[in-house]
């Protein structure tokens, strides 16, 4: 089934370069595929869990912005997989797998939780637990000693990724164009 190309899905195969060597062979690129699958829903869990404790403490935008953070995943890969003729839906609803039923239970549940939690914060005027306190005074303390140092070995972790995913990419084009691939 040909469908007419939009814009979405010119920049969906840049971003997904399926014709790059670095997915390697057939049984890589499935194992590639199945771990990008493993750590969608690993992230998408945490996402849903995050909500729940965050609506516990009485947040009530976090919760809403996480739930979203996990819908846009799950519904960009639907449309992802519609554009290329395969219906996610009526593969779940065709395998009747167990897996599917534990994905809903887990999804519907942290969501009536979360709901639950901001309703009692949105309808008392106040949270289920209090979070503790923690005064953090730049440059003072433990705390303060500790956030200083986070933040500065977060932005040197950044900038080291950067340039080892660039001194990366130059060795292995090097090593391509030696070979004369």
């Amino acid at each position: 089934m040909k469908r007419r190309r939009n814009v979405l899905d010119r920049v969906a195969e840049q971003v997904m370069d399926l014709d790059s060597p670095a997915y390697g062979d057939e049984r890589e690129r499935a194992v590639f595929m199945e771990s990008s699958s493993f750590g969608l829903t690993t992230g998408l869990y945490l996402g849903v869990v995050g909500a729940v404790v965050a609506s516990v403490f009485g947040l009530v935008l976090l919760p809403v912005a996480l739930l979203v953070m996990t819908i846009i995943p799950s519904a960009a890969a639907h449309w992802y997989a519609k554009r290329r003729g395969v219906n996610m839906q009526e593969l779940a609803e065709h395998a009747g797998s167990r897996s599917t039923m534990v994905g809903i239970l887990v999804f519907g549940t942290a969501m009536v939780l979360t709901f639950a939690a901001m309703s009692y914060t949105v309808f008392t005027g106040q949270p289920i637990l209090t979070a503790p306190s923690l005064e953090v005074i730049p440059g003072e303390g433990f705390l303060g000693g500790m956030a200083q140092g986070a933040v500065a070995g977060g932005m040197l972790g950044g900038l080291a990724a950067i340039v080892g995913g660039i001194l990366s990419f130059r060795r292995a084009n090097r090593r391509s164009k030696a070979s004369g691939w």
